[in-house]
């Protein structure tokens, strides 16, 4: 009898371990927090980056995987109070990205030498006029040439785009 009562002693004791091992198990996990799968919260966060000075510009370029990507840059004016001209800031667009930007991957959609062009401003729109085609363009360029228009003249990005070409006319767009 006596190994009987050893043995359960052995298990008791045992199971009495087992129990407190759970118990701090549940305490430590427990806390009240419940396990969640994977949280899908979108893609990056966007910054808006607006030019800080009238001697800055904003210009959209292309990243490698031909997202939108803004550029500031500087320029010289001669009366810093006065917004930099449509015209220079969409003559800017179309030369291109600087080497360093280049090297930082951006390009343009956008045709290196597209001869005169104006830009019109009036309350909530500006008119671009080109002198290529503009219904080949791709999207991603439609969208580099609307976002640096809305941009021009000092202003907020929110003025409706029209894009006229040699080809007809695109419909006015917002950045």
């Amino acid at each position: 009898m006596r190994g009987g009562h050893g043995v359960r002693r052995a298990l008791s004791r045992a199971a009495r371990s087992l129990s407190a091992c759970a118990s701090a198990a549940v305490l430590v996990t427990g806390c009240g927090v419940r396990g969640t799968g994977v949280v899908q919260a979108g893609g990056p966060a966007t910054v808006a980056v607006v030019p800080a000075s009238t001697g800055r510009v904003l210009l959209f370029f292309l990243s490698s995987k031909d997202k939108l990507m803004p550029v500031a840059r500087d320029i010289h004016i001669d009366q810093p109070t006065d917004p930099v001209p449509g015209v220079k800031v969409l003559t800017m667009l179309f030369t291109g990205p600087t080497p360093a930007e280049r090297t930082a991957g951006l390009h343009t959609g956008l045709p290196s030498h597209p001869g005169p062009l104006t830009a019109t401003r009036s309350p909530g729109e500006v008119s671009v006029l080109v002198s290529f085609p503009v219904h080949p363009l791709t999207a991603s360029a439609v969208r580099q040439l609307v976002c640096t228009a809305a941009f021009t003249d000092g202003e907020d990005g929110t003025a409706a785009v029209s894009v006229k070409g040699t080809d007809g006319s695109l419909p006015a767009a917002r950045c």
